[in-house]
């Protein structure tokens, strides 16, 4: 049995919960973690489910638009511009 590559920080919803173990999954990443989770105010709907992608030192740092909040994640891969391309086409970002 594989080890497992996402860290659950917070009682995620199922929603995004699938989506960090999806993208975990893929071949280029070696790991996925939570991180900060900031309460969303207003009636205002996401645009797209990932709406930053941003390069950091160790892969990619993403924020995930949820119904009531926005989760700060972390995707370690040595291959950014892959995961990056692979986010795009899963239609998650904008």
């Amino acid at each position: 049995m594989s080890p497992k590559r996402t860290h659950h920080k917070h009682s995620s919803t199922k929603s995004y919960r699938r989506l960090l173990d999806r993208l975990a999954a893929h071949p280029d990443v070696h790991r996925v973690a939570t991180g900060r989770v900031t309460p969303r105010m207003g009636a205002g709907r996401p645009v797209a489910l990932i709406s930053k992608v941003r390069p950091v030192a160790s892969g990619l740092s993403i924020t995930i638009n949820s119904d009531g909040a926005m989760i700060d994640a972390y995707v370690i891969t040595d291959r950014p511009a892959e995961v990056t391309a692979f986010i795009a086409e899963q239609g998650w970002s904008s």
